[in-house]
């Protein structure tokens, strides 16, 4: 049985104390874009989602974080370099960092902040009918949780696909109890292969994970303080 290992860790005041260490796991090229962030809040969350996929990828296979190199792979997404079963994903937002690896399985993860207002404004060009449908038909207490819901569903897919932002968001619908995706476009492939799970990460985030088999994997979830992720410096 395959596991999927999913990393997150808070962006808080203990955290930013060791940016400058964290900043060390990295190599040339990261920091070097950590640098071009105009915004010191999201230069934080950038150092902080990449020490953690460095972290996260040690836990998988014995290698200190900072000697972990990459490649751009199809459409962009990074590989890992010399190891090409193991694959991983990152995602970050205010509060929030996150890494999702795995052996063999590709992976794609998105975590969220639930805004109070989100910008439904957008949701035709994201959305397709069926979703737009099941939001409106939420409370109006509930919309924002169920945008956010769709959004990191959406995120995550693509991630996983590879592809990213150059799919068509609208050609894949997402349902509910069971989660699970229908393909508007049948270029796409069997959407019944495609897994998903789903889950708050805490009051305030919501994560989404999707891979395409192994529809029996094990999820493992793991929070990460400061000094684990400081543990192999």
């Amino acid at each position: 049985m395959k596991t999927i290992l999913v990393c997150t860790a808070r962006i808080d005041p203990g955290l930013e104390l060791v940016q400058g260490r964290l900043l060390d796991l990295l190599d040339d090229a990261e920091r070097a874009s950590a640098a071009r962030f105009a915004f010191e809040i999201h230069r934080r969350s950038y150092i902080a989602a990449h020490a953690l996929k460095r972290l996260a990828l040690s836990m998988a296979e014995p290698r200190r974080p900072a000697d972990w190199r990459f490649d751009p792979g199809p459409w962009g997404k990074p590989r890992v370099r010399s190891v090409p079963d193991l694959h991983f994903n990152i995602s970050h937002c205010p509060g929030l960092v996150c890494c999702a690896v795995a052996k063999t399985l590709e992976v794609g993860v998105d975590v969220e902040q639930v805004r109070l207002a989100p910008p439904f404004e957008i949701a035709p060009s994201v959305f397709s009918a069926s979703e737009r449908r099941w939001l409106q038909d939420l409370p109006a207490a509930e919309r924002p949780r169920g945008f956010c819901r769709l959004w990191t569903l959406k995120e995550a897919f693509v991630k996983a696909s590879g592809r990213g932002l150059t799919q068509q968001l609208t050609d894949f619908s997402f349902f509910f109890e069971p989660l699970r995706v229908s393909f508007c476009d049948p270029a796409l492939g069997d959407s019944g292969k495609w897994c998903f799970h789903q889950r708050a990460a805490d009051d305030a985030h919501f994560l989404a994970l999707a891979w395409y088999g192994a529809a029996d994997a094990v999820v493992e979830w793991r929070p990460v303080s400061p000094a684990d992720l400081l543990a192999g410096a």
